[in-house]
Parts: structure tokens; C-alpha cells; sequence
């Protein structure tokens, strides 16, 4: 008796907890369909002046004129594509006196970690188009070396730890360059990882599971009724 109850009570938790995690999945994809909803409408209202920025500016297109600090190059480590090892390079933008970080793309890595990528040089006024986006914030598991010399070479876009470095004050988010622009690298960024197809599938997965669970309870306690 005491074993059924048990068992009993362990199935339940279980069952409970697979349907939770198919109730997440699904708050899941209904945030990613908000975010991708939010994304198009913000992308089609372009700003051209920074003090036109809403309070909330990510997403919206942004158009700038300004110049490229080529002295400070920073090169976002471990950024793979098509199985090739690179960096995402960001550099530092001026524009109506303010600074700002931007995405311009990928770069190959040599073949040698020694070696660090030959980066392009954007001198003069430029004229950028792009994305208002959040600076890329990964699980780190320890601290980029301070006192590495220009480029620097990093692990997350840490905007406040590079303010400092820069000895500049940086805007709290980054462009991410448009694709069609003449001066951007390669480009692999992605505004949301994963859709919300995904999170449907997962969320139909645990609930699945939750029925093959009760199933196979209740096949366990009728043959226990029997012996």
C-alpha cells in the first residue's frame, strides 16, 4: 500500500512538472512572436538624430553620420560560421557627439590563435544604417584580460568595462551594421535565436511525455491490482 501511494504521488509530480514545462514553452513562444512582432513594426520607423530615440530604443532602424575610431578596434571571440572560427568586429562610432559601438561583422580568424585578423580601415565620415540592438551577453566563465593591448579581444560586449577603457562614455546598447551597407563584413547576427515554431515543438514534447507518464502509471497500478 504504502509503495502504490508512492508511486502515486511520484507519477503526479512528475506529470506536473512536464505540464509546466509545456505551459513555459508556450509563454515562451507567445514572447517570441511579441519580440518579432515588436522587431518589424520598430524596424520600419527609421531615426536619424539620437535625441529623436524613444525611451525604449531597441529594434528601431537607425541611420547616422559620424566617424569610426580605427585606434580601438574590439574583437567579440568564439563567433563560428559555416564551421569556420572568427570574431564578430565592433568599433567605436562618433556621431553628434556621441559614441556608440557598432557590429560592422564577421572576420575569419587565422589559423593561429597568436594571430590576430587584419582589420579593415574606415577613415573619413561615414554614413551607417542599421539595427538599435542589445550588446551580446554570454555565460563567461572568467574575466577578459584587462590589460591586453588594442584590438582588444573579448568574450561579451560589456559596455560599462569598455567605457572605461575607452575613457569615453558609450550609448547602453550597439548597431548592428546593415547587410546592404558598403562597409559591412560578413553578416551572421540574428535578432532572435530561436522562433516561435521551436517552443511549440518543445511545449508539444513535455506534453507528450506527460501522457506516455500517466500511461504508464496507470498500466503500473492496474498490474498491481492484479498480483
Amino acid at each position: 500500500m504504502i509503495r502504490t501511494i508512492a508511486f502515486i504521488l511520484f507519477s503526479i509530480a512528475v506529470v506536473s512538472l512536464l505540464l509546466k514545462l509545456s505551459w513555459w514553452q508556450l509563454s515562451r513562444a507567445d514572447e517570441k512572436k511579441q519580440l518579432q512582432s515588436q522587431i518589424q513594426d520598430r524596424q520600419q520607423m527609421r531615426v536619424v538624430d539620437l535625441a529623436q530615440l524613444p525611451v525604449e530604443p531597441l529594434w528601431h532602424s537607425i541611420t547616422l553620420e559620424g566617424e569610426f575610431d580605427n585606434q580601438h578596434p574590439i574583437l567579440l571571440d568564439n563567433q563560428l560560421f559555416r564551421g569556420r572560427p572568427g570574431y564578430h568586429l565592433y568599433l567605436p562610432f562618433i556621431s553628434q557627439q556621441q559614441q556608440v559601438l557598432v557590429n560592422v561583422g564577421w572576420i575569419a580568424a587565422p589559423l593561429y590563435r597568436e594571430i590576430l585578423p587584419k582589420l579593415p580601415q574606415l577613415n573619413g565620415r561615414k554614413v551607417i544604417s542599421g539595427v538599435i540592438a542589445p550588446a551580446q551577453q554570454l555565460l563567461q566563465f572568467k574575466p577578459d584580460n584587462t590589460d591586453e593591448q588594442w584590438p582588444l579581444r573579448v568574450q561579451n560586449i560589456e559596455l560599462d568595462r569598455l567605457a572605461l577603457q575607452l575613457q569615453q562614455p558609450l550609448l547602453p546598447w550597439v548597431i548592428q551594421i546593415s547587410a546592404s551597407s558598403p562597409i559591412a563584413l560578413t553578416q551572421t547576427w540574428q535578432p532572435v535565436v530561436m522562433g516561435p515554431k521551436k517552443h511549440y515543438g518543445y511545449a508539444i514534447q513535455w506534453f507528450l511525455l506527460a501522457i506516455a507518464v500517466v500511461v504508464i502509471s496507470l498500466l503500473w497500478l492496474r498490474k498491481e491490482r492484479e498480483v
